[in-house]
């Protein structure tokens, strides 16, 4: 997994993929495999379509596998359904799958565990991502470790370093974190019902009190009042960007952070 972090440029608050590595081809199929097994999870098979279950049939696929090992199940379709991508071999005994770039002829092999909801990614050069699963619902929370470093999306996030600001009374949701040795980002939410100029306020005084040089820019629809506050504080090579809208139940706020060494 090439996970070197980078300053958030979204508007949405979630910080951009990696861009370079053999590695990240790698990360791509694990997030692809765990949202296509979100996606199943949820889905109907009407959903699915004709197209996909033709697919679905020609990789082998049958609800037996799905219920005995969904993680593997789900990484058949992936590939049977990627015109750049071949399954070379399998066995649903072990849990394991080997898969072919066709344009680049590079292989990897994905090894799943039910039980302990684990993945397993080997490269042809022996590089391995392991990713595992926890918890259900609003509580569930996945993690991926390299040796270049770790990520972890959901309720165990990583908490955000003391110098981000907190907005006073607010209870934050870690929602993405991502560290490669002193190099760190992620984000995490939170909603109050504090009118959005008022915390537009609060992180644009905050962050310039701490130093940062900050930009900002406010937006109104149909009364809604959304936003959005950038710092920078270039000594030290911290970002801090807070995105939000305004809903039925109050201001909805992202917070998006990253630091360099």
């Amino acid at each position: 997994m090439s996970s070197t972090p980078s300053s958030p440029q979204t508007p949405g608050g979630v910080p951009p993929a990696p861009q370079k590595g053999s590695g990240t081809k790698v990360l791509l199929w694990v997030v692809g495999i765990v949202v296509g097994l979100i996606l199943i999870s949820f889905a109907s098979c009407a959903v699915l379509g004709f197209y996909a279950m033709h697919k679905v049939k020609q990789a082998g696929f049958d609800s037996n596998l799905m219920k005995k090992n969904p993680g593997l199940a789900t990484a058949k379709m992936a590939v049977a359904m990627s015109p750049d991508a071949e399954i070379v071999s399998s066995d649903d005994n072990a849990g394991t799958i080997v898969v072919r770039d066709k344009k680049t002829g590079k292989v990897v092999t994905m090894k799943f565990d039910p039980q302990k909801k684990a993945m397993v990614i080997t490269d042809e050069n022996g590089k391995t991502t392991s990713m595992t699963m926890a918890g259900e619902g609003a509580n569930a929370s996945m993690e991926m470790k390299s040796s270049e470093g770790t990520m972890k999306i959901g309720t165990g996030s990583d908490k955000a370093p003391d110098w981000v600001p907190v907005y006073p009374g607010s209870s934050p949701q870690n929602t993405f974190s991502a560290s490669s040795g002193a190099e760190q980002t992620g984000s995490y939410t939170f909603v109050t019902t504090d009118a959005a100029d008022k915390v537009i306020s609060f992180y644009g005084d905050t962050l310039k009190a701490a130093g940062f040089t900050v930009s900002n820019m406010t937006s109104n629809s149909d009364g809604k009042v959304g936003g959005m506050v950038s710092g920078e504080d270039k000594a030290n090579k911290r970002a801090v960007m807070v995105t939000l809208g305004t809903e039925d139940d109050g201001t909805h706020v992202n917070v998006t952070f990253s630091v360099k060494p």
